[in-house]
């Protein structure tokens, strides 16, 4: 009788979290509504199968890379799914959600999070968060409505900087301490598992070094030049290529990340690279990538009022972006010394 109880109470306690993730689980992929890291689950609102390129990684990736610049000047259709720390295992959920409305040609993913440590404790935190929405969501009672009572989703809100973030902030290069060149089995446990679903979507994986002047060592770029060169995959670093920066005037933050400036050079050379060595269409005369082609309308606007000084363009949420950086901000401070 005891065990019967407890089957009973376990399988109670198992519907109650499946509907309750349902009901919490945002129903859109607006701010207001609870969601995290707003631009980069903002590619769920893009026309099904039209990214050709998605980039998976940390803060790097939507510091560095600007797809709409580099639609501008290619045609290509990219987007940032980048998130603050991102750790491997948010790189791999994130990756099987966006298989499900995109057909990507090709991944890239920023390498910096196979140095980053995670014990079995931040592995199971990760997966409660993913896996359990109730969990991740519950301080959104206050705030439910009837709609978050139906399944049916409404993700029509979407980035026209396609998960760039623009930063004009000048912080001077700062000293650093040398960074550990050192692997981590939690991270290699789920780079198998990104590889596989890279392979089992035909699509290409590559593997890439942002511009970082806090993070980068001739020792890690020798270690993973080969480390991947074995694995079979191509990897490019841009901390070694002609791109220019000057980490004086081209960082947010003293070498860390770098401004709009410095992501100007990263995208221009980025863009050339995928030129050089990649299959990859220009759609800016096709009709069915019009959304690009606004975003690209907006993006100028964008740009040429921060250049001017003047207040941000619409439809742009300064609140918005003022708690992507606190989010950042403390992510960072939790992973320090890795």
């Amino acid at each position: 009788m005891k065990y019967i109880k407890i089957i009973i109470f376990n399988g109670i306690l198992i519907v109650a979290l499946l509907i309750g993730s349902v009901v919490f689980t945002p129903k859109t992929n607006k701010k207001a509504f609870g969601v995290d890291y707003v631009t980069s689950n903002k590619i769920f609102s893009e026309t099904k199968n039209t990214v050709d390129v998605i980039a998976l990684g940390d803060s790097l990736v939507y510091s560095s890379l600007s797809p709409m610049l580099i639609y501008e000047k290619h045609g290509y259709t990219i987007y940032n799914a980048s998130t603050p720390a991102q750790s491997i295992y948010q790189s791999y959920s994130l990756l099987k959600k966006i298989y499900k409305t995109q057909k990507p040609k090709y991944i890239f993913f920023e390498a910096e999070s196979l140095y980053r440590r995670y014990s079995f404790e931040d592995d199971i935190q990760n997966r409660i968060g993913v896996n359990i929405p109730i969990l991740r969501y519950h301080n959104r009672w206050k705030n439910l409505t009837l709609q978050d009572f139906s399944t049916q989703y409404q993700l029509s809100d979407r980035d026209y900087l396609k998960g760039f973030r623009y930063y004009d902030k000048v912080v001077p290069l700062m000293k650093h301490k040398k960074p550990k060149a050192k692997l981590q089995p939690y991270a290699l446990s789920y780079l198998d598992k990104i590889m596989a679903l890279t392979k089992a979507h035909q699509t290409k994986l590559i593997f890439m070094s942002l511009p970082c002047a806090k993070t980068w060592s001739l020792e890690r770029h020798n270690q993973l030049e080969k480390f991947f060169k074995e694995k079979g995959y191509d990897f490019v670093d841009f901390n070694t290529l002609p791109l220019n920066i000057d980490w004086n005037m081209d960082s947010r933050d003293g070498g860390d990340h770098l401004n709009y400036n410095g992501a100007k050079k990263a995208s221009k050379y980025f863009g050339k690279y995928l030129a050089e060595n990649y299959d990859l269409e220009d759609h800016r005369k096709d009709p069915k990538y019009a959304n690009y082609e606004l975003s690209l309308v907006l993006y100028k606007q964008r740009i040429k009022q921060k250049e001017m000084k003047t207040d941000a363009a619409p439809n742009i949420d300064k609140k918005e972006q003022d708690d992507d950086q606190k989010q950042e901000n403390q992510d960072l401070i939790s992973n320090e010394g890795q």
